[in-house]
């Protein structure tokens, strides 16, 4: 290999090292942002091309750079850092450092990210986020319910990635709710104007104050209502629960999440029941009880468990 391709090898390694080499870096950085330039231009000596084109946009793709082997291959050009018949990428410095927050079951919480954004979590969620938000997005993953006050920042749009949904706003108050063990999902506006993306078929609608859309797993479909109240959204955040038409079962996984109780029913030809009302910071025995009225059924405490029957 002539001395100047082994000049330019050890700079990428240098730089891929930790140590300084702005030659490195300005190399690398220019094979990063043109992976498919580079390739179209490089000499490879055996045909192991379209396999290494894979890895490398798979590791774009993912924001990772890992350590990989190839065999019985060289490359002419010097942007790839050869070692007898391995070549190694090594992780770069500076990686996104993303935290996890977990509200545990009868409890809420508030947290405040590094943009100024304000999320109050409902019981039993989680939120994955990064210490601070680098690049064009700011995204954050959720699995349960939120309430969001995004910061405005046109030029960092903020997502809310769920299992079912990408929710894409500018700066907004809204809710969210994702919980996995439910039928559906659904975002619920209060200010601002928010794009709701279904993961699963890509329709996406867009959502105003005073509206919501729902996401619902038996058909993959968005489903858009309006004349919400805004007084109305959120109102967990007041220890107020509101069913409008949820199943039972739905409704007893809430309050087993906002009580840190355990329910079960035990007569299973109740669960195809749907409940509407208005519970408002009552105790949980009070709460079930009324449940238990409403569909004509009666609850007994067993070994630490309300059983419905």
């Amino acid at each position: 290999m002539p001395q100047n391709s082994n000049n330019e090898n050890n700079e990428i390694k240098n730089f891929l090292d930790g140590k300084y080499s702005p030659k490195g870096q300005e190399m690398w950085n220019k094979w990063y942002d043109r992976t498919d330039d580079f390739f179209d231009n490089m000499e490879v000596i055996q045909s192991d091309r379209s396999q290494l084109k894979k890895e490398l946009r798979q590791i774009k793709n993912t924001g990772k750079v890992i350590s990989f082997q190839y065999k019985n291959w060289a490359v002419a050009a010097s942007l790839i850092f050869l070692i007898g018949l391995s070549v190694f990428f090594y992780q770069t410095s500076n990686p996104v450092e993303s935290k996890q927050f977990a509200v545990k079951l009868g409890e809420h919480a508030q947290i405040k990210l590094s943009d100024g954004t304000q999320i109050w979590l409902n019981a039993g969620s989680v939120l994955k986020y990064p210490t601070a938000f680098k690049g064009g997005t700011r995204e954050v993953y959720l699995s349960g319910e939120a309430f969001f006050d995004v910061a405005k920042d046109k030029k960092h749009p903020f997502i809310i990635h769920t299992n079912k949904m990408d929710t894409k706003v500018l700066g907004t108050s809204f809710n969210v709710q994702a919980y996995p063990d439910q039928r559906t999902q659904e975002v619920s506006v209060m200010t601002g104007r928010v794009n709701v993306k279904s993961t699963v078929t890509e329709e996406n609608v867009y959502v105003t104050p005073g509206q919501k859309v729902v996401f619902k797993s038996h058909d993959n479909k968005l489903q858009a209502f309006k004349d919400i109240p805004v007084n109305t959204i959120s109102l967990w955040r007041k220890n107020i629960m509101v069913f409008e038409e949820t199943p039972l079962t739905e409704v007893v996984a809430t309050i087993n999440r906002n009580y840190n109780v355990a329910i079960e029913i035990k007569n299973k030809n109740l669960n195809a029941l749907k409940i509407s009302g208005y519970f408002k910071e009552m105790p949980a025995d009070q709460v079930i009880g009324l449940v238990c009225n409403i569909i004509n059924a009666n609850y007994k405490m067993d070994s630490g468990i309300y059983k419905i029957e």
